[in-house]
């Protein structure tokens, strides 16, 4: 007589399933924040070496026209920095845009850019007749700053930033630095959640002597509150 030999079935139960799903949830629930914090850190440091880039060209184009700093477009839109450095910089193109800059593409597509340069230093007046060779402290001289969102992604114009106007007289007295200033440099351009007041994060410096600090927004804010011009040349001194 044959016996009758039933197979084992093989597979998942519903409730086995069910597990496997709970514990894939949990797991993407802990790793995606990790991975999203690498993305956002390694957009982070490209940025801040674009900075760096600009600086050397930046460097290297005073070396060339005895010292003096690039101009804007107020000299001719030929004559911005945006078009004097570049003979200086490798991928032009990549360099002037941070990757964290929400228009980033616009403002390529415009050719605009990401940073913004000192009027301080950019722009002919009394400040501007100090050559790089003459500064009394290139690592206290603000050159470029990372430039607002609030700024049109589709104009040309906004390359470059005046805080001389910033720090009026009125506008110390009335408090309203701060209001002037996010309209054209962002302070909490590196920050996980932005705040209203922009008060959270921190951002990107370039100064003279080539080296880029990151500041606290609210850093600036403070020097903003308390009439303190820290883009003035030889002027920024950034706490320790």
């Amino acid at each position: 007589m044959e016996s009758c030999v039933l197979e084992k079935r093989q597979g998942f139960t519903l409730v086995e399933l069910l597990v496997v799903v709970a514990i894939m949830g949990v797991l993407v629930a802990v790793l995606l924040p990790a991975v999203q914090s690498a993305r956002y850190s390694a957009y982070a440091t490209q940025c801040k070496n674009h900075m760096r880039q600009i600086g050397i060209a930046i460097t290297n184009f005073a070396d060339r026209h005895d010292g003096q700093f690039p101009r804007t477009f107020h000299e001719g839109e030929g004559k911005s920095w945006i078009y004097t450095v570049a003979p200086h910089l490798e991928n032009v193109d990549e360099v002037r845009i941070c990757p964290l800059d929400p228009a980033g593409k616009t403002r390529l597509e415009n050719k605009g850019t990401s940073y913004v340069i000192n009027s301080y230093i950019s722009i002919p007046g009394e400040e501007s007749k100090l050559s790089m060779d003459h500064l009394k402290s290139k690592s206290q001289t603000l050159m470029v700053f990372e430039g607002s969102d609030l700024r049109d992604p589709e104009s040309f114009f906004f390359e470059h930033a005046h805080p001389d106007a910033w720090f009026t007289k009125k506008r110390i007295q009335r408090h309203q630095v701060w209001l002037w200033l996010i309209r054209e440099i962002q302070p909490d351009r590196h920050a996980n959640s932005r705040m209203v007041d922009h008060s959270e994060g921190v951002s990107h410096y370039l100064f003279a002597d080539g080296h880029v600090e990151v500041i606290s927004a609210t850093q600036i804010k403070t020097w903003a509150d308390t009439g303190y011009n820290f883009a003035k040349p030889d002027a920024c001194k950034v706490p320790r």
